[in-house]
């Protein structure tokens, strides 16, 4: 009867492998998401931050990118005492060949009083 038996062990590891590795994809997609949406907020909160206390938007702008991801995009505006600065970009896994899977649009806005000179 052990005769039988013998191999069982891999062939039931070898079903449960590509869960395994399915699973590992997707906890580490959620993570990069998780990590580039705080990237962006901090970086929109940054630049409101900037620019409600009379920084140049060109700065906070310079500042925003520096701090997002890479290709993010960053639009500052002003009006009624208040400044809204948005930061957006796609999230792109962590991981070259797989890059474009999973890709998802990412923004952050932050609003901060415009403080008086």
């Amino acid at each position: 009867m052990a005769r039988r038996e013998r191999g069982m062990v891999t062939a039931e590891l070898m079903t449960i492998a590509p869960l395994g590795v399915a699973f590992a994809f997707l906890l580490l997609w959620v993570v990069s998401l998780g990590l580039t949406q705080v990237r962006l907020a901090d970086a929109s909160r940054e630049a409101a931050r900037m620019v409600a206390r009379g920084d140049s938007t060109e700065a906070a702008t310079a500042m925003a990118r520096r701090h997002a991801p890479g290709r993010a995009t960053v639009r500052v505006r002003t009006g009624r005492g208040t400044v809204t600065v948005t930061v957006g970009t796609r999230s792109r896994l962590p991981i070259p060949f797989f890059s474009g899977i999973g890709s998802r649009a990412l923004e952050s806005t932050s609003v901060a009083a415009a403080e008086e000179p």
